[in-house]
């Protein structure tokens, strides 16, 4: 038989080999590369099967990556974590050491960036960088809808100096790009930008292979873009509701809490107190002669005056202890886990403050003092109602003492004995 003359039987092998291969690839088994030379008459229709189990395990890899950022989405994973996972999943289907994202505006006629992950320089263009679509070579990309590809940065920079996103592209590094239009439909929503630091490295195939899962991707980044505004707008009304909460609770003049607050904290501290068998104090403060500021003075230096007097109390109060206005010049403080002694120090300090020295009133300065009344919650007291009107009462009895005093609830020795604190007490 002459050289390079096959003959019918060796053919029929060959074939027979080859129908095998198919199979095997047929049923997801792992294939050998299949090696022929020119001469052999099957080489061709080789080839081709070979290209063809490679372009099915591309695809095969490209659809695992959909799934799984399909999982994502399903699963309510927010923005950045589906875009993180763009950035790993599409690692060996295309080339790329960046990939940004941006979205047009509502109306159209902008695009934002959103998201950048690189592995280039310093990020360039990140969250915030806007640019018109109108006569944008973007525009263009979006209207047909085809990936677009810049295997040379630099020169397309030359023709194009005006262009700062490409610049600040080459300024990072890269060399090379792929523009892929997200559709979802036939409505646009934005781009992924695909960058190398190599020149010449996309191809028409890197094109086929977004195109053939541009749908499906540009559906789980809308999907988890409006996941995210979600999750953010319930957070923006989560914190407006807090600071409403908040703003409910305080007084207007003064910023610390009102008496409702103060009242509903001071109740919850009784309950905590004494579950831990410890008693719970209560301060009553009034300012001295408030009347007389307000009539003499008029009432802007009379708020003034509460404005200073709570900003003397707040700074000499322990953490934990807690302010509240209970009403027009009478305030509350509120001490968990008191003893005669530190209630009786602490009132003795906020005194102290307060005429430390004279209140500036605008047109004049005047010295202010005020007057204190303390308790401590015992057996015999039911609520916290109680224990605020025991120290009221002590309050009392120190302004009719000659004020600027601080005087103790006689009943709240029972909790310590015969310790007596070293200030006034009202019998």
């Amino acid at each position: 038989m002459a050289k390079g003359v096959i003959s019918a039987e060796m053919l029929l092998e060959r074939a027979r080999i080859l129908s095998l291969w198919v199979e095997q690839l047929r049923h997801g088994r792992n294939v050998p590369e299949i090696r022929l030379d020119d001469t052999d008459p099957l080489a061709r229709l080789g080839n081709e099967l070979q290209l063809l189990a490679d372009t099915l395990g591309r695809q095969e890899r490209e659809l695992q990556r959909l799934f799984d950022l399909v999982e994502i989405v399903e699963k309510g994973v927010l923005l950045q974590d589906v875009l993180d996972r763009v950035f790993e999943s599409f690692r060996g289907i295309i080339p790329f050491e960046r990939i940004g994202c941006a979205f047009l505006t509502e109306d159209g006629s902008a695009l934002s960036a959103h998201w950048a992950r690189t592995e280039l320089g310093p990020v360039q263009i990140s969250g915030g960088y806007s640019q018109p679509m109108a006569g944008s070579s973007l525009e263009k990309v979006m209207k047909t809808g085809e990936p677009r590809i810049i295997n040379d940065l630099e020169a397309y920079l030359a023709s194009k100096p005006k262009s700062e996103a490409t610049r600040s592209i080459v300024r990072e590094g890269g060399r090379a790009s792929l523009t892929c239009p997200l559709m979802v439909g036939d409505r646009p929503i934005g781009f992924l930008f695909f960058t190398s630091r190599q020149k010449n490295i996309y191809s028409h195939e890197h094109q086929e292979t977004f195109r053939r899962i541009a749908a499906q991707v540009s559906i789980v980044i809308d999907r988890s873009r409006i996941y995210q505004e979600i999750v953010d707008r319930n957070k923006e009304l989560v914190e407006q509701r807090s600071k409403l909460e908040e703003c409910a609770n305080r007084d207007a003049l003064t910023g610390v809490l009102n008496r409702g607050a103060i009242m509903n904290f001071a109740e919850k501290a009784l309950s905590a107190t004494a579950e831990r068998n410890r008693p719970l104090g209560i301060v009553m403060a009034d300012i001295d002669r408030f009347k007389r500021i307000n009539d003499s003075l008029g009432h802007a230096a009379g708020d003034l005056a509460l404005k200073e007097f709570t900003r003397r109390i707040t700074a000499t109060l322990r953490p934990g202890d807690v302010m509240g206005r209970y009403g027009g010049e009478e305030f509350v403080v509120v001490v968990p886990d008191a003893t005669i002694e530190t209630v009786a120090n602490l009132a003795e300090r906020l005194r102290a403050a307060v005429v430390a020295s004279p209140f500036n009133l605008g047109d004049e300065t005047r010295a202010i003092s005020a007057s204190f009344g303390c308790a401590l919650s015992f057996d015999a007291v039911g609520s916290i109602d109680d224990v605020v009107a025991a120290a009221d009462r002590a309050l009392y009895r120190a302004k009719n003492a000659g004020r600027n005093k601080v005087v103790f609830d006689a009943h709240s020795g029972k909790l310590v004995g015969n310790r007596r604190p070293s200030i006034a007490r009202a019998g």
